[in-house]
Order: C-alpha cells, then structure tokens, then sequence
C-alpha cells in the first residue's frame, strides 16, 4: 500500500522513540523483548542480504515501526526489525500505536478493520515510502487460525470465536489454551517473518533475494 500522501514526513519522524526509549518506558514484556533482541533470529545470510539491501539505490534508510509492548506479536518481531535496522545502518524510530492513530490509520489490516500490530515501514533517507511489514507471516496467520479453531471446537465455541467476544466464563481458558499451542512455534514464526521481510524488500529495492 503506496501512501500517495501520509501524516509522517521528515520531522514527524524523527518524533519516534529510539530503541532505548521504547524499552524504558515499556511496563510489561521488557524482558521479552530483551531476551529476543539477544537472540535473534537473523542469519548471516540475512544479515548479508539487509547490508546488500542499504547499498542499493534508493536504499531504506529509515524504519517506523508502530508498536505496543503489551502485543506478543510486537514482543516477538521488533527485536528482529531492530537488528535489521542495525545490520542496514537504518534509523528505526518506534511510534505507539495508541497515540498514533493518524499512523496507524494508513496501515489498517483485515480490509480496514484491523490496527494489527507490529507494522514496520521502510522509508528511503527522505522519508519516501518504500514497503512495509504487518504482525505476523503468511504461514504465522494460518496456523493461529488452525490452533484458533481447535481450541473454539474442544471449547464447544462457535467458528469465529475470538478472545474479544468470548463469553467471559471461558475467555481466559479460550486465550490460554490458543497462547500455550502458538508459543512453541515463535522461533519459526520470527524466521518466516525475515524471510517475508526479504521478499518486500527485495522487490522494492529491485535487487535479488539473495545472500
């Protein structure tokens, strides 16, 4: 999605909380988001490929990501977006989404329904828009839809179902039952999600997806 005009320019930008600023000001998951920014999921392929990717034409120099420090998907994924940012020379700057709706609002998901997050945006030196990243892989999707219906169904809960408009005697059985099957898959959902990352920007900078 190409913003043809877009609330972040330049200085609005540069208004975005750095890395450090986020963890310090973060009151849950700190220590999530520490123990996977010191152990990333990043190859030295990947690294290879971001650094290549920094030296292109039109390079990204910038990424805004929209985050919340309380989303396990944003505990999961901005270590990753922050190494990335690290390996290109990037200067990644992180918004709140809950203060950012003007943000958050040009990256809607589900059709518009959606503020999912962690969005990453990757911006050129001028703050040109360039690509961007949303919550969770392709394959990540499908298989919390799998899980999600396995537990609505040992749970006796209609299709659709969600946390949100579960009855309140089973929510948090319903949100258990779904965090305790996703958790053991996040290694690979972090990998999935570099991989798409590589693929985004591979065809936005025009260069190969390769090492």
């Amino acid at each position: 999605m190409l913003q043809t005009t877009t609330v972040v320019t330049p200085a609005r930008f540069e208004q975005g909380l750095s890395w450090t600023d986020f963890l310090a000001q973060a009151t849950v998951n700190r220590d999530k988001f520490e123990l996977n920014y010191s152990q990333p999921a990043l190859t030295a392929a990947d690294l290879s490929f971001f650094k290549k990717a920094a030296a292109a034409p039109n390079a990204p120099a910038r990424i805004l990501a929209l985050a919340e420090a309380w989303c396990g998907d944003v505990y999961r994924e901005l270590p990753t977006a922050v190494r990335i940012a690290e390996a290109m020379g990037a200067d990644l700057r992180i918004f709140l989404r809950d203060q950012n709706p003007d943000i958050m609002d040009e990256y809607l998901s589900n059709n518009g329904k959606s503020r999912a997050i962690p969005v990453f945006i990757f911006y050129t030196k001028e703050t040109r828009y360039l690509t961007h990243f949303t919550e969770r892989s392709a394959g990540a999707h499908r298989e919390l839809a799998a899980i999600s219906d396995q537990v609505r169904a040992e749970l006796n809960l209609p299709p659709g179902t969600t946390f949100s408009n579960a009855p309140e005697s089973v929510k948090q059985v319903f949100l258990k039952e779904v965090i305790s099957r996703i958790r053991p898959r996040f290694e690979d959902w972090r990998k999935e999600a570099i991989v798409e990352m590589r693929e985004l920007l591979a065809a936005a900078v025009h260069i190969p997806n390769q090492d």
